[in-house]
């Protein structure tokens, strides 16, 4: 998620090409580094480093689909690991408990006694549990702020929740460290990162100083309604702490491609700005039903939050282990190509990219292989190879058909855990 100055370059491993096909891998080289300068126009913010991605919907897919990059939020998060020395990383087990705790807990909707409140209760309720990031680094021999965002802490331990954009150039420089101000202390407290995942746009942070922290109630995005009221509240523009905006869910279920990535949202038409970015995006009832990440640049009263319900697990394992456990991997990418798009290239879906040692490189899968079917089903579509994967646990094999040199050979993939890869 380009938006910042301080451009973010995280290596991915290097990735195993087939040089028997020669024209393809032009063509698909070619493709995708037009589908990559495509995707930093549209969502590059300009001059200031705020914290906050903008993307664009778009009906025609790209170029360049990702089936499956879950690699990234682990190099991302092997990244702070070196970072931080064994002590700075460790946290207690009373600590995870409490944090986790909040976390499990469901807000019951058919609760009598919930009661709806006014903006300004919400605004009391939950705004002294929302905080303002800041990723601070040293310019000329002064420590300055670089960047800015916003979040919200979700346990009195300190643990708290923003975007996994807002924290990456930590993770890019290691020269810069994150400080938090939060509503009623009189100084900024440092926070570490415990892991975050950029596949969800999700960061878990965790408080260094011991204190008693306000924390927000998670509720049920699950349950939301278009036309429902919600407000936002966070650092707009990184200078303006503690800002409230009110509007309604305009609409839900928004499929918004970000980075490779396909995330499902809610739009709002509450003004979402620069350094909004992982804040809360709260319900009638004070309870924080999503994580603002984004808005579209050109268009006015459309933002979007990511729903807190489809990342309750997310959160959960990334207190628990540092990272998103259990996440089934196949370690490729892919490229449709349609008919008559390149002369003398079969039309359909050929892999694209295949990470060396992930499980579609030792399955034998190989640039320029055409995908037929997987796991018995046909396949077209890169979400279609997404919908079979996730509906498998990691460990399960998979027969993949494809069409190599004119010829069709059958392989076997065993889906691979994204941590480990």
């Amino acid at each position: 998620m380009e938006d910042r100055i301080i451009k973010t370059n995280i290596p991915v491993k290097p990735k195993k090409r087939n040089r028997a096909i020669p024209v393809l891998a032009v063509l698909l080289g070619a493709s995708i580094s037009f589908s990559s300068l495509q995707s930093i126009g549209l969502i590059v913010l300009g001059r200031e480093l705020l914290g906050n991605a903008m993307y664009e919907r778009t009906e025609k897919e790209t170029v360049k689909d990702d089936s499956d990059r879950s690699d990234d939020h682990v190099i991302e998060d092997e990244k702070v690991k070196n970072k931080e020395n064994n002590e700075d990383k460790k946290t207690t087990q009373s600590d995870n408990a409490a944090a986790f705790s909040v976390i499990a807990q469901k807000t019951d909707t058919q609760d009598p006694n919930r009661k709806t409140l006014s903006t300004t209760e919400i605004v009391d309720k939950v705004s002294p549990a929302t905080v303002s990031v800041f990723i601070m680094g040293e310019i000329n021999g002064e420590n300055q702020k670089i960047a800015a965002g916003s979040g919200f802490i979700i346990s009195e331990s300190g643990y708290m929740i923003t975007n996994a954009h807002v924290v990456s150039p930590v993770v890019s420089y290691p020269s810069c460290w994150i400080e938090v101000m939060i509503p009623g202390f009189d100084n900024s407290i440092k926070a570490k990162i415990i892991g975050f995942d950029e596949q969800t746009d999700i960061a878990v942070l965790k408080l260094e100083e011991d204190n008693r922290y306000n924390c927000v109630t998670l509720g049920d995005s699950n349950v939301l309604k278009s036309g429902e009221s919600v407000v936002v509240i966070g650092n707009a523009l990184g200078s303006f702490d503690g800002t409230v905006t009110a509007g309604v869910v305009s609409g839900l279920n928004r499929n918004i491609s970000n980075n490779g990535y396909s995330m499902t949202l809610i739009q709002t038409d509450a003004s979402i700005n620069s350094g909004n970015s992982g804040g809360p995006l709260i319900n009638s009832f004070g309870e924080v039903v999503g994580i603002t990440n984004s808005k579209i640049a050109t268009a006015e009263g459309l933002g979007f939050a990511i729903p807190i319900s489809d990342v309750k697990d997310e959160i959960d394992s990334i207190i628990q282990n540092g990272y998103v456990a259990n996440r089934p991997y196949l370690g490729l990418s892919t490229l449709k190509v349609d008919d008559g798009s390149y002369y003398g290239i079969e039309p359909g879906l050929y892999v694209a990219e295949v990470t060396e040692g992930g499980p579609a490189d030792k399955a034998g899968l190989e640039v320029g292989d055409r995908i037929v079917t997987i796991d018995g089903s046909d396949i077209s579509e890169s979400k279609e190879i997404l919908r079979i994967r996730n509906s498998h646990a990691v460990g399960d094999v998979l027969d993949i058909t494809v069409i190599r040199n004119g010829k069709e050979k059958t392989l076997s993939i065993t889906i691979g855990d994204g941590v480990n890869n």
